[in-house]
């Protein structure tokens, strides 16, 4: 506990006096002494030493660090260079930090006698060259951070003693070509990050030598080709990232011999297309993100190894059309990311032999409508995205068979028809969003069959009249928002259908007045918006509202439409009469009750 306190404070920079260390031994307490600046702690556990002087202005390491540290921290100092022996005696050492400060040259024997070094951070500094042999006589260095400095290159011999290395970070420096040879040495590294750099090309023996790498990054460099065998020796390797390149082709059988991988992010290029063999012998792939990119087909055998594939991300590409068969092979595929794309057409076929799909999402494309029982099949899928695709209809067949659909989103198109019983098949459904689209009439089997759902959203259509057989197959709703529309009056007996209503939102439509029968159990009812009639007609409304201003709010808080992030915003629920003319412009609430006198 006193370690994690002292540890709080020097971190906020409330430790800046040196401080005396002390370590009990057989009941007597012996003082070790500390560097001048610096504050010294024994570990609760194993009672090493650990030496803190960070941002401590020092110009050059200190001299008086304890022969006992094991581990020291020298981040952000102003010291510019290491020279020789500055470690020296500091034979214990497991673990020193000297990133963050200005640190622009490192004598080749800047690290000598440091054989127990574990872990050593060079990050965030201002290095741009570091000599062949300043890591040589450090067998147990297993991490080494120099990313975030200004590296242009990296000496052929530079890590040729690190055999003991699992985790190499070059990222984020200048480098714009590796010595072919430069990792043959490292054969026990686990994650190699070469993120931010220059690369444009990979040399074929780059990798060589690294048989036992889990993960290799690539991210944000220039690389325009993906050769074959350049990943041939990386037998282990899980996890490949290639995002945010230049790269417009992959070579067929590119992967071949990667039987490890699991996520190959390829984000964020300029791919046009995928050849039937680009992802070949990759049979133990979970992940494999393709968003952003110029693809414009999909052909029918491109993913055909990836039969265990779970998440498969599409997005933002320009394929036109989804053909029978294509994403055939995926019997484990969860996640199907499609939407941002220019599909025009939906064939039929087109999701056949996805046993497992969870989430479709489809958003932005524009087909107008679907074929019949296109998802037929896909009895595990759960949430289905088909918002701002243009439709402007809904048959009777095109969600058959989605017995075990969720969430239903289809926002923000066209839709002015939903023909008969065309739910009829989700028997489980329990969201439903039909904002912004052209809804004029709802019939008594508009929504047939949703005896589970939970949430319907109708707000932005046209629709002027909600009788009671629309809403008589909904009982189980909780959450029911028909704003914005042109409702102009509620039939007696359609809230007494909703038992669990808890949300209910009428505004800015053109009611004039209400009757009053809500569920018990509403939280919350916003009536903004709207043509009231505030003479004896309101005075049941006014009462009611009156006795639960909980439920009726003046101010409530809502999330406007638009990008993420979004911030709640506080809106006015005002209850504003149109008539009588004398009250005209008044809240309902502060109509004096003599108003009502007579009723």
């Amino acid at each position: 506990m006193i370690f994690s306190v002292l540890t709080h404070l020097w971190a906020l920079g409330l430790l800046g006096v040196s401080t005396v260390s002390t370590l009990e031994s057989g009941g007597s307490t012996e003082p070790t002494p500390c560097s001048k600046g610096c504050t010294c702690l024994h570990d609760d556990y194993s009672a090493e030493l650990n030496v803190y002087c960070s941002m401590c202005n020092l110009t050059e390491v200190p001299s008086d660090v304890p022969l006992s540290t094991r581990s020291l921290w020298l981040d952000g100092n102003l010291f510019t260079s290491l020279p020789a022996g500055s470690f020296k005696d500091l034979s214990n050492l497991d673990f020193l930090n000297l990133q963050s400060g200005q640190l622009a040259t490192v004598d080749a024997q800047a690290f000598r006698g440091l054989h127990m070094l574990a872990h050593l951070h060079l990050e965030r500094n201002r290095l741009r060259s570091l000599p062949p042999s300043v890591f040589q006589n450090m067998p147990n260095l297993a991490s080494l951070s120099l990313h975030n400095n200004q590296l242009l290159r990296i000496e052929d011999k530079l890590f040729s003693s690190l055999s003991n290395l699992w985790l190499l970070n070059l990222g984020w420096n200048q480098l714009v070509v590796l010595p072919e040879m430069g990792f043959q040495d490292l054969h026990g590294l686990r994650e190699l990050v070469l993120a931010g750099n220059r690369l444009a090309y990979i040399q074929p023996q780059l990798f060589q030598g690294l048989t036992e790498l889990k993960e290799l990054d690539l991210t944000a460099n220039s690389l325009k080709v993906i050769k074959a065998n350049v990943f041939l020796k990386l037998p282990k390797l899980q996890k490949l990232y290639l995002a945010q390149n230049q790269i417009v082709t992959v070579a067929p059988r590119a992967f071949l011999g990667m039987k490890s991988l699991r996520w190959l992010d390829l984000t964020n290029n300029r791919l046009t297309a995928l050849h039937d063999e680009t992802f070949l012998g990759l049979h133990s792939l979970h992940v494999l993100r393709l968003s952003n990119n110029s693809v414009s087909s999909l052909r029918p055998r491109t993913f055909r190894d990836l039969q265990y594939l779970e998440e498969l991300r599409l997005s933002h590409n320009k394929i036109r059309v989804l053909g029978e068969r294509i994403f055939e092979g995926l019997g484990h595929l969860e996640m199907l990311e499609l939407e941002n794309n220019l599909v025009t057409e939906v064939r039929g076929g087109a999701f056949l032999g996805l046993s497992r799909i969870a989430v479709i999402n489809l958003s932005g494309s524009c087909f107008q409508s679907l074929p019949d029982q296109v998802f037929k099949g896909l009895s595990k899928l759960h949430s289905l995205h088909l918002d701002k695709c243009c439709l402007i209809k809904i048959s009777s067949q095109a969600f058959m068979g989605l017995t075990g659909l969720r969430r239903l989103f289809l926002q923000q198109n066209n839709i002015s028809v939903v023909e008969r019983q065309s739910f009829i098949d989700l028997q489980v459904l329990q969201q439903l969003d039909l904002r912004f689209n052209k809804l004029e009439f709802l019939s008594s089997h508009t929504f047939y069959g949703l005896r589970n759902l939970d949430y319907l959203l109708l707000s932005g259509n046209l629709i002027r009249q909600i009788t009671l057989d629309v809403l008589h197959p909904l009982q189980h709703i909780s959450w029911l928002d028909i704003s914005d529309n042109q409702i102009e009056s509620l039939q007696n007996g359609t809230l007494q259908l909703l038992p669990r209503l808890r949300y209910l939102n009428l505004n800015n439509n053109a009611l004039s007045s209400l009757p009053v029968e809500f569920p018990d159990n509403l939280d919350q009812l916003l009536l903004l918006g709207n043509r009231w009639r505030c003479d004896c007609v309101a005075k049941p409304l006014r009462d009611y509202i009156l006795s639960k201003p909980h439920v009726v709010p003046r101010q409530v808080g809502v999330l406007p439409e638009g990008e993420e992030p979004r911030t709640l915003v506080n809106i006015y629920n005002n209850i504003t009469c149109r008539i009588p003319p004398s009250l005209t412009g008044m809240d309902l609430r502060d109509i004096h009750s003599e108003h009502f006198h007579d009723c």
